[in-house]
């Protein structure tokens, strides 16, 4: 509502300006300054005040298109900008998922089950390799995905 109101406004602004056809400054023996649009008959210190035209219609239509086209450049900007920090919020929260599911993945790959035992005469048990490297290959994955994650981050 306010930028509607924007030219109104400075168009009742200026109007006064270019109306007035004169303005006169007085300055009276205590020394106060008084500005007028006729002169005063019983001053004798009177000055006629020369007033800058104010700015052409046609100025003041260059300026508030350029005003929309500054204001539509920024608003394009700051769409662009939220575009980029939703994706890369999608990103790293993507990254994350993945980094928690290898951490479930790797503990589950460290539990030992029956078939991760090879008993031996005698009542010995050993860990059989495939094990390790089944933990190993999770410690990877996992170490992976905390690579991307920190890579998205920006770390």
């Amino acid at each position: 509502m306010v930028k509607k109101l924007y030219p109104l406004v400075t168009v009742v602004l200026l109007l006064p300006l270019t109306l007035t056809a004169e303005v006169y400054r007085t300055v009276d023996e205590q020394g106060n300054v008084t500005y007028t649009d006729s002169p005063p008959a019983d001053q004798n210190k009177v000055e006629r005040v020369e007033i800058q035209p104010g700015p052409s219609a046609e100025s003041i239509s260059d300026t508030m298109e350029r005003n929309r086209a500054i204001r539509k450049a920024m608003e394009e900007a700051q769409e662009k900008r939220l575009e980029k920090s939703t994706a890369r919020k999608d990103r790293v929260s993507k990254a994350e998922q993945e980094v928690e599911e290898a951490e479930k993945q790797l503990t589950a790959m460290e539990e030992l089950g029956d078939d991760d035992r090879q008993q031996l005469q005698g009542g010995k048990s050993y860990i059989r390799p495939e094990y390790f490297e089944r933990v190993k290959k999770a410690q990877r994955e996992l170490d992976e995905a905390k690579k991307r994650l920190k890579k998205i981050r920006g770390y």
